[in-house]
């Protein structure tokens, strides 16, 4: 028989472990309270995100985030389902915690996609502007004449700007960008050419214009002073043009020009009808022969050329019905000159 003691004891020692028990199972249940409760917290925390990525995405529209979008929808439904309105299995608990988190990575990922994009798509707008504007731009210095090589480039541009903008209406946006900028410089380089021919074309006149004032104005001094500020015009433009400074030389050329018309105007004599007439029907003949055998040759590039030239001729006649035979004689002189240019460009060597 044992002492009453001990059984006492013995007693003392259940009631501890009993009541140790029940504060580890009344511990593990606040814990796992705790934890669900964390995780419904993260799972919300998701849906604002998601929900947040949903209004970036949809305003965009970009596939590839709608893609990652929906896939972080699909993973954040599993997560709620496994965290349950009750209490989930420890297993269920941690899968459904990397779930909810990964759904977050994911939509934020999505935001990432659509906010590039927009700002791509803001980029190959600003580009499908600019190319318009320098396809337009080529369109207006062509020209009464332009060269095939130039007419190709500029219908390659036309068909390139199409295809610009059907990638871009399909949010392929870098590949318009490229297109946008690869033409926009062709076109660029373009105008430059054209500028360097536009601007030795007017060069050309106007050393022209300076010989028919040499030859046909009053030798007087302040006519020669004229005539010689003109021709130091003339020299500085070639000079500006060389160095690059374009605007200037045009500048110049304007002025020797505006001088040179004015020592013209002031030694002119009365014109007679008879002679603007006498000059009209010799234009005409010449640039009849010459169409006559430019059509003979079939040369494209030296037909727009007569085109132009029977468009000067006509305004030359109507101006001179007008009575103002000046300007029809101007006219008629471009007539003229535009036939040679014809010849020229179709190998006649006489006209």
């Amino acid at each position: 028989m044992l002492p009453r003691g001990v059984f006492g004891t013995r007693e003392r020692i259940v009631q501890l472990l009993l009541l140790t028990l029940a504060v580890v199972v009344t511990s593990a249940a606040s814990l796992n309270a705790q934890n669900h409760d964390r995780l419904i917290q993260e799972i919300e925390s998701t849906d604002r995100v998601l929900e947040r990525a949903r209004g970036v995405v949809e305003e965009h529209g970009n596939p590839r985030a709608k893609r990652q979008l929906r896939f972080a929808s699909e993973l954040q439904e599993n997560a709620r389902r496994l965290a349950g309105s009750g209490q989930p299995s420890l297993f269920d608990a941690r899968r459904a915690a990397e779930l909810t988190q990964r759904a977050r990575v994911l939509a934020q990922r999505a935001v990432t996609i659509a906010s590039q994009q927009a700002r791509l798509e803001q980029r190959a707008r600003l580009q499908l502007e600019r190319f318009d504007i320098a396809l337009e731009s080529a369109r207006d210095r062509l020209g009464d004449s332009p060269s095939q090589q130039t007419l190709q480039l500029i219908e390659m541009a036309d068909r390139r700007l199409e295809q610009a903008r059907e990638a871009f209406h399909e949010h392929r946006f870098r590949e318009a960008i490229h297109m946008c900028e690869e033409t926009t410089r062709l076109l660029q380089s373009l105008g430059s050419a054209t500028a360097r021919r536009r601007f030795e074309r007017r060069l050309e006149n106007a050393k022209r214009l300076l010989e028919r004032a040499q030859s046909e104005a009053a030798e007087s001094g302040p006519t020669r002073t004229q005539l010689e500020r003109a021709e130091e015009f003339i020299a500085r433009a070639e000079q500006s043009w060389a160095s690059g400074r374009p605007l200037l030389a045009e500048r110049q050329l304007r002025q020797a020009r505006e001088l040179l018309l004015r020592v013209m105007r002031e030694s002119e004599q009365p014109l007679d009808a008879s002679d603007v007439d006498a000059v009209l029907e010799n234009t005409a003949a010449v640039v009849d022969d010459v169409a006559t055998r430019v059509r003979e040759l079939e040369n494209a590039e030296a037909m727009r050329f007569i085109d132009n030239a029977y468009r000067h001729l006509e305004r030359a006649r109507s101006l001179r019905l007008e009575e103002k035979l000046r300007q029809a004689l101007e006219e008629a002189r471009v007539a003229r000159n535009l036939a040679g240019r014809a010849a020229r460009a179709a190998g006649i060597s006489q006209l």
